[in-house]
């Protein structure tokens, strides 16, 4: 016996999967990985075609709803310390630079 479809409304992206999808949608060319690739197109968010990869109208809302989770999330937490870096953006132990 056939099982229905399942929703792919109430999918779980990750947030490099939702970065990619926001760059597809606003037509940045992006890196798209054979295994994204694949999930978006069996979750029914992309389409792969000659022209190359494009979002489908389910994929763009998905992309929009990241964005705005995105935008709802920036807000700039002053109880976060700063994390000292080094010029390869490395963690730096005890905030001290490299001697070389």
């Amino acid at each position: 016996m056939p099982t229905a479809p399942a929703s792919t409304t109430h999918v779980r992206i990750s947030a490099e999967e939702q970065r990619l999808l926001r760059a597809l949608s606003v037509g940045q060319t992006v890196k798209l990985p054979s295994a994204h690739r694949l999930r978006f197109e069996l979750l029914g968010l992309l389409r792969d075609g000659p022209a190359g990869p494009r979002l489908t109208a389910l994929g763009r809302q998905h992309a929009a709803a990241a964005l705005s989770d995105e935008e709802a999330s920036s807000a700039p937490r002053p109880d976060e310390p700063l994390k000292k870096r080094d010029r390869l953006g490395r963690r730096m132990p005890h905030g001290r630079a490299l001697p070389f």
